[in-house]
């Protein structure tokens, strides 16, 4: 009996309720040796989708455990809550952490379980086991080893943006790479989230071009096996980009795509925060009715789901704010500023730095939009001093529609001289609303090439520098491959380029894309 087939075969009916596989079976010790084997071999690739495969798997041998010789406990429990990370299942990857730390009898698989309890601490907001696990010694040259190494220093920079401290943040996202690098089976997948934080830094800091550079084509990655930390910074930054330079339609594309991969992948969180993007997006465009459409079907979303699945405490801060962003714009009250008050000192609570600042943006426009002109002016100094302190910028210049009024009025006021550093902050923040246009001289001659493309082809060639095959655009935009092949040869032949890369290439430089 081939083992690999009896996996996959008990893999597939366990959804179905097939509880006497592992009974039927010849050989059920050699068989769970080689799907123990092919989920380390998954997980030491970093291959999400193999490991979430294997996951059913073992969940069923570890029911019926009794049926085999020498169940290897603490082994399969170890798998389990690596993969319920990728499940985004917290509560469940620390139970299973805990159950075999506690065992005592899991000395070899001590790395994997605190690399788990560590991502639990910084998505739990427990942070002092978080830094206390970060005072770690150099990993040894073995895979198994960089590959932990690599996703520690990985967590710890995702964190380190969070909490500001972008400079560290920087630093460990480079240290996660250059370990990745080492690690070729690895390298692939285990780049994901120490690229996406890096190209977050980037953003935050106004390198918008940058922040793309390292986000293309790395989406379909994500689709195929990323995890979830990296889909939730991909999709709402690569959304972010094209929104920054004008390509509304793309953004929410993107935004669509990332909802599709939540629900497909059973990441609610992904959901919620492409779903909130979209609201906020929307309602830039000055389009509160189809903003209101958007928080509707989250709302319904969250309503059909589990009591288990749905997001808890700091998870939930996306949907308020996009419901509160929507009263924003239909006319601020009272209740408004409290709710915006009050969320913002659970993120406080919370040790979520950078959530308190873009709560206290849209507390300081409620203020405003209020009357209440005093307190607003405040509220946004303090913002400005700590985002200037850490080096935010797109923060601000993302939701400039809301404070740009008592922005302006803030710098136009006698008392502009006493805001110290502050001053030339503002006054950059201020400019960068409306940047003079670029001139390229070199590619003057081909200005009308640009102009000749459709809005169609403008969006599958934006869609191709995110590095989506002719298969995934065609599904985004509900047309035929053989339709997205036809765009891409007239994109081609009126950019004069001899494929994607070149078309890509020349569109980023015409400033087309």
């Amino acid at each position: 009996m081939n083992l690999l087939t009896v996996a996959q075969n008990i893999t597939a009916h366990t959804d179905s309720g097939w509880v006497q596989g592992w009974h039927d079976l010849d050989d059920p010790d050699g068989t769970l040796r080689a799907v123990l084997d092919s989920a380390w071999r998954a997980v030491s690739s970093m291959r999400g989708t193999e490991v979430v495969a294997t996951m059913a798997t073992l969940r069923r041998a570890f029911q019926q455990k009794d049926r085999f010789r020498d169940f290897p406990c603490d082994e399969v429990e170890t798998l389990l809550a690596v993969g319920h990370l990728w499940e985004d299942d917290i509560e469940k990857a620390m139970r299973r952490a805990q159950s075999v730390l506690m065992r005592g009898t899991g000395a070899r698989y001590r790395p994997a379980l605190a690399m788990v309890m560590k991502f639990c601490s910084w998505r739990t907001r427990d942070f002092k086991p978080f830094y206390e696990s970060c005072r770690g010694k150099a990993p040894r040259s073995n895979a198994m080893s960089l590959l932990v190494a690599t996703v520690n220093l990985s967590i710890e920079a995702a964190a380190e943006a969070e909490q500001l401290r972008f400079k560290l943040a920087e630093r460990l996202a480079r240290d996660a790479l250059f370990l990745c690098d080492k690690s070729t089976e690895a390298e692939a997948y285990a780049s994901l989230l120490p690229t996406c934080v890096l190209a977050q830094l980037h953003y935050e800091a106004g390198a918008v071009d940058e922040a793309d550079a390292l986000l293309r084509g790395r989406l379909t990655a994500i689709e195929d096996s990323g995890a979830i930390e990296s889909a939730l910074i991909a999709y709402v930054l690569s959304a972010k980009i094209a929104a920054a330079r004008g390509n509304q339609n793309i953004a929410l594309l993107i935004l669509h795509r990332g909802e599709e991969v939540g629900i497909q992948r059973r990441w609610s969180r992904l959901v919620l925060h492409c779903k909130a993007e979209e609201v906020a997006l929307r309602i830039h465009e000055g389009r509160t009715d189809l903003a209101e459409l958007a928080l509707e079907e989250l709302e319904n979303f969250l309503d059909d789901l589990d009591a288990k699945a749905r997001p808890k405490n700091v998870d939930t801060c996306p949907l308020q704010m996009a419901s509160l962003r929507l009263q924003m714009a239909n006319g601020p009250s009272i209740s408004t500023a409290h709710a915006l008050d009050d969320l913002r000192d659970a993120s406080l609570h919370q040790n979520h730095p950078a959530l308190v600042i873009k709560l206290t943006i849209l507390l300081s426009s409620a203020l405003y939009a209020m009357g209440n002109v005093t307190r607003a002016q405040e509220e946004l100094l303090a913002a400005l001093q700590q985002g200037a302190s850490a080096g935010l910028f797109r923060t601000f210049l993302d939701d400039m529609p809301l404070i740009e009024a008592p922005l302006k009025q803030l710098w136009r006021s006698p008392e502009t001289g006493n805001l110290g550093h502050l001053g030339p902050y503002i006054g950059q923040l201020l400019t960068a609303t409306s940047p003079a246009p670029l001139v390229r001289k070199k590619f003057r001659t081909n200005h009308r090439l640009v102009e000749s493309l459709s809005t169609r082809e403008t969006i599958i060639l934006r869609l191709m520098s995110l590095g989506l095959s002719n298969k995934s655009i065609a599904r985004e935009l509900q047309i035929t491959p053989e339709t997205v092949k036809s765009h891409a040869k007239h994109i081609f032949i009126k950019l004069a380029s001899k494929n994607r890369a070149e078309a890509v290439s020349r569109a980023t430089e015409l400033g087309l894309i």
